[in-house]
């Protein structure tokens, strides 16, 4: 499982900073400049969630906070 943070609507700076302030460093993090990425998925603000199928390509858009034991719950249905 590969889990990737797409930041987007903001400056670079501000993503780097966010993702230091969190301590995120150890997730791989794309910057969603002009906003394709999420139009693709059709998210229209944050917290958003996609969760994509490696194999299949299908994918689940969750949106609002998860929380550790949400994301625990989202994950434990994809891999079920």
């Amino acid at each position: 499982m590969t889990i990737v943070g797409v930041a987007g609507r903001g400056e670079i700076p501000a993503m780097a900073e966010f993702v230091a302030r969190h301590q995120l460093d150890h997730i791989d993090h794309v910057a969603d400049v002009d906003g394709a990425v999420w139009d693709a998925n059709r998210i229209g603000g944050q917290p958003a969630w996609v969760f994509v199928d490696g194999e299949s390509g299908t994918s689940k858009t969750t949106f609002g906070a998860l929380g550790v034991a949400g994301l625990d719950a989202a994950i434990d249905e994809l891999v079920g």
